[in-house]
């Protein structure tokens, strides 16, 4: 089976691609964009992206692509620890760099790192994306913000680790398949399908005061859990927002069917983009 995850080899989303999906085919792609349509044209079986990081936030690309690419289905959800390094060419020296290159998300999350070693941050595509480029220049002043196996891969040598700047730092990843895909569904690993169902969605409410309130008591009177609850610009009209919410339960059965039920009533539109079993542990890649 072929799986689908932004970057190159090396990055902390193949690390989770591999963690969902072990012993599959795993295929890189330069965007988030590239690995959504490779799942919608059946060019892959699966796909795996990262949500949210617990310093960065969301990752707002991935949540406007689950909404609008109807056919691909949240089927498992993986919590990854993500150590930071800093990365340079044979030669370098921390003192010596200048320019630290990586991923939007990546460069928030070791910000104060940086600004204290007065390193300027450099935007990439992707974290091992950035290694790869930083090995090729042979630029002595410039590194690139990675893993540790990203060094391994593109020889480069770590000049600090542990750069984060909150040691607790976790990445959310979405383990996702085409909808009605059990053959996907069969392929994660074990150990990620014994948690309790939890389910992702997304919806905009009714113009209407009190709309959004009344959209999420039904889960306080179902006694179901919230487990996340964001807004976002819907794109379809200026200060119009949908919103993605978290729940832990399951909507075709009770009470998390009747709890959608009530919560239709004040709202435009839903769309549940996945129940999967909820992550119950961090995993650490290599």
């Amino acid at each position: 089976m072929s799986v689908a995850y932004q970057g190159l080899a090396g990055a902390f989303s193949e690390a989770a691609a591999a963690a969902l999906f072990p012993d599959q085919s795993l295929l890189a792609r330069r965007t988030f964009a590239d690995v959504f349509s490779a799942l919608e044209t059946a060019e892959v079986d699966a796909a795996v992206v990262p949500v949210e990081n617990t310093h960065a936030g969301s990752v707002a690309d991935v949540y406007d692509l689950l909404r609008t690419h109807r056919s691909a289905r949240v089927v498992a959800e993986a919590v990854v620890r993500v150590r930071h390094c800093l990365l340079g060419v044979p030669g370098a020296t921390l003192d010596g760099i200048g320019v630290a290159r990586s991923h939007p998300q990546a460069l928030a999350q070791v910000e104060e790192f940086l600004r204290a070693k007065g390193i300027q941050p450099e935007v990439a595509y992707d974290t091992a994306g950035a290694a790869m480029e930083v090995a090729a220049a042979g630029d002595r002043t410039v590194a690139a913000v990675a893993a540790r196996r990203a060094a391994a891969r593109y020889g480069l040598v770590v000049l600090a680790e542990g750069i984060e700047t909150a040691q607790e730092n976790f990445t959310r990843f979405f383990g996702l398949a085409r909808d009605g895909d059990e053959a996907a569904v069969r392929r994660i690993a074990p150990g990620l399908l014994r948690g309790p169902a939890k389910t992702s969605l997304v919806y905009t409410t009714k113009n209407v005061p009190g709309a959004l309130n009344r959209s999420i008591q039904p889960f306080a009177t179902a006694g179901l859990q919230l487990a996340k609850i964001e807004s976002r610009p819907s794109r379809a009209a200026p200060w119009d927002y949908v919103f993605y919410l978290d729940f832990e339960g399951d909507p075709a059965a009770t009470p998390g069917r009747e709890a959608l039920a009530l919560m239709a009533t004040c709202c435009e539109w839903i769309q549940v983009l996945g129940t999967y079993p909820a992550a119950t542990a961090v995993l650490e890649p290599d």
